[in-house]
């Protein structure tokens, strides 16, 4: 592997290749992430290559706000221009696509079939309500996870509904699985999506395309011209409870299609289930049935005889309903003994109704469920009680079997895909989490070398990147108030007046020196936090009645032609005090409305103890709240 570096991502290996590029398995050395890297080298000349640019790279873009379980996340989109090589860095799902399953000969359960295709057809609905066609649906974007879930990924030719930039008439996609609307350059919506995956979901039941040719061209005829095959004919060991949702899948006119993703996974899952696999004497129990639809019920309006009214006093004016005039009919006497014989006829014919429904009513014996579909109804509720007792464990690989036992039992139990989901993201903490801290390390290190410097500004940035990864951590934190603090010095009086620095910068400020020398006895740490709604103020703290700290804060900024504008954020600070039995008092300060909150706690502060000071406030309008409260170290 010759290529190393492509942009700022260092290159660890080539996960496959295609005609158009390769995709690498790549490290974004800024947060220590792997990402799979699809790089796309341009050989065009100049006018086509900075158009195809400009198409491709924010294309992808908008495809990347796309964020759903079932999509793979788009990271960074770039070009290295020292390569000539565009790029979109995404997302490094650990399994296999589609593509390379088919293509080792694996042939999928139906059950199986139907379960990933309804998660891609859910993942395809979000991204049609974010207006982002995706247009090049087939086995090789669909990747299969260790957990068996499906993702759809490369929404790099994706199409926004309100883009210009890929019209429509532009042959893109891949022909085999391409609807006949794009083939004949047509204007293309979420129903070319579902012609697509409905070919996918043909290929994974049967093994085969539904069109097939010796050309592209005689394969592109086929799919314009040429009604799809009865997949249960093409394999006789096929449920034909598939037949009708690829026919409708594969249908030429848009309009007779599936219309939403939604609606074709309700079906597929519905399917999914009836498929589960069961007991040898239990095969001829299972069935799909098909809802019946919901009825409207209404009642007719019953004729009303409007009331003959009294003469109307010359002042006063009749209402408007006076002068409409009613049909014939509405206006004949009825005779009483009619009345009441039509009355009575309808009441016994619903009495007889009645009577002859009550008759009919089927009351048992029932058939209880049988021991096949008992013992697979408690094997997947073992199966999910197992793996979240693993999970809690913190044992992943045993939780992560065991959902995935869960799954093939109940494919769209929504528990059991919460829990796969959760464990998926406790097993990447946890190999993401030591590189953190090791960034974070690096980050403090770095600042501090700069705040030797001098270099306040660029030291300050270091931290708060720090804490943006790690926000507890103390030595960031502690630094960066030096930092803004020196920064503030030095805006206020000249360089020539200046105090010389403090021979601190030259202190071993590690994070088991600081704790060696915070924890000298007599010593208590209070820290102050305030996530502040409010523009600008000040916390006063005081020990015993004395003011120990004033902590000013002021969160606005600049705008528009330099104006300043309010905003709002977080106030942290360390305080060391006394220890012993104190009483500890806060005030908050608005700089518009004054005082509007004050706490006071009497407390027992032991040596080397630590406690928060926390100051809540639900919004700028609100009385501020405050609360001490020991923590451990």
């Amino acid at each position: 592997m010759s290529v190393k570096q492509i942009g700022r991502y260092e290159i660890l290996d080539t996960l496959g290749r295609g005609a158009m590029g390769v995709v690498y398995l790549a490290r974004d050395p800024l947060i220590d992430r792997r990402v799979a890297l699809k790089t796309l080298r341009i050989d065009l000349d100049t006018d086509m290559a900075a158009e195809f640019r400009e198409r491709f790279l924010r294309e992808a873009q908008a495809a990347g706000r796309l964020n759903h379980p079932g999509i793979v996340t788009i990271h960074d989109v770039g070009e290295d221009r020292e390569g000539g090589i565009l790029y979109i860095a995404m997302e490094y799902i650990e399994g296999r696509d589609l593509k390379q399953i088919l293509a080792s000969g694996h042939r999928f359960r139906p059950s199986e079939a139907a379960r990933i295709v309804a998660d891609i057809a859910t993942a395809l609905d979000y991204a049609h309500q974010m207006g982002v066609v995706h247009r090049d649906v087939k086995p090789a974007n669909i990747i299969l996870t260790r957990t068996g879930s499906a993702r759809i990924a490369d929404f790099g030719i994706a199409r926004l509904e309100s883009s210009n930039l890929t019209v429509d008439g532009q042959f893109i996609g891949t022909p085999n699985f391409m609807s006949p609307e794009q083939i004949l350059g047509r204007p293309v919506d979420r129903r070319s999506d579902l012609f697509s995956l409905g070919v996918v979901l043909f290929t994974l039941l049967t093994g085969k395309r539904p069109f097939t040719g010796d050309s592209m061209h005689e394969v592109t005829r086929k799919i314009v011209e040429q009604a799809c095959p009865i997949p249960s004919l093409v394999d006789p060991e096929l449920p034909a409870a598939f037949n009708p949702i690829v026919v409708k899948c594969l249908d030429k006119d848009p309009s007779r299609r599936f219309q939403t993703g939604a609606e074709l996974a309700v079906v597929l899952a519905t399917l999914a289930r009836s498929l589960v696999r069961r007991e040898p004497d239990d095969e001829g129990g299972t069935a799909v049935h098909s809802p019946d639809l919901e009825t409207q019920t209404g009642e007719a309006m019953r004729p009303v005889r409007l009331p003959v009214e009294a003469p109307a006093a010359p002042a006063r004016r009749p209402p408007p309903w006076s002068r409409i005039t009613l049909p014939t009919p509405l206006t004949w006497e009825v005779t009483p003994s009619w009345a009441w014989s039509i009355i009575g006829a309808w009441a016994a014919l619903w009495l007889v109704a009645g009577g002859l429904a009550v008759a009919t009513i089927d009351r048992g014996p029932f058939a209880a469920p049988t021991d096949g579909v008992t013992r697979n109804l408690h094997r997947s509720a073992s199966a999910l009680a197992a793996a979240g007792d693993a999970l809690a464990a913190g044992r992943l690989d045993a939780a992560s079997a065991a959902v995935q036992v869960a799954l093939d039992q109940a494919p769209g139990s929504p528990a059991a895909r919460a829990l796969a989901a959760e464990i998926g993201r406790r097993v990447e903490v946890e190999r993401t989490s030591a590189a953190t801290q090791q960034r974070v390390a690096e980050l403090v290190a770095e600042g501090r070398r700069l705040y030797r410097a001098d270099s306040f500004g660029a030291a300050s940035a270091r931290f708060r990147e720090a804490l943006e990864l790690d926000p507890q951590s103390e030595l960031a934190a502690s630094f960066l108030d030096l930092s803004e603090g020196r920064q503030r010095q030095a805006r206020t009086r000249p360089r020539s007046d200046a105090a010389p620095r403090a021979a601190v910068d030259d202190l071993d400020l590690s994070r088991a020196t600081l704790a060696t020398a915070q924890a000298k006895p007599g010593t208590a740490r209070i820290t102050v936090y305030f996530n502040a709604p409010i523009n600008a103020g000040a916390i006063v703290v005081a020990v015993d009645g004395e003011t120990v700290a004033e902590i000013p804060f002021d969160h606005s900024r600049k705008g528009f032609m330099g104006i300043r504008r309010e905003g709002s954020g977080t106030v942290k600070r360390v305080l060391l005090v006394p220890s012993g039995a104190r009483e500890v008092a806060a005030t908050l300060i608005d700089d518009k409305r004054g005082p509007i909150g004050t706490g006071s706690f009497r407390e027992t502060l032991p040596a080397n103890s630590d406690w928060t000071l926390r100051v809540d406030q639900p919004d700028r309008f609100a009385d501020a709240s405050f609360f001490l409260v020991r923590t451990s170290r």
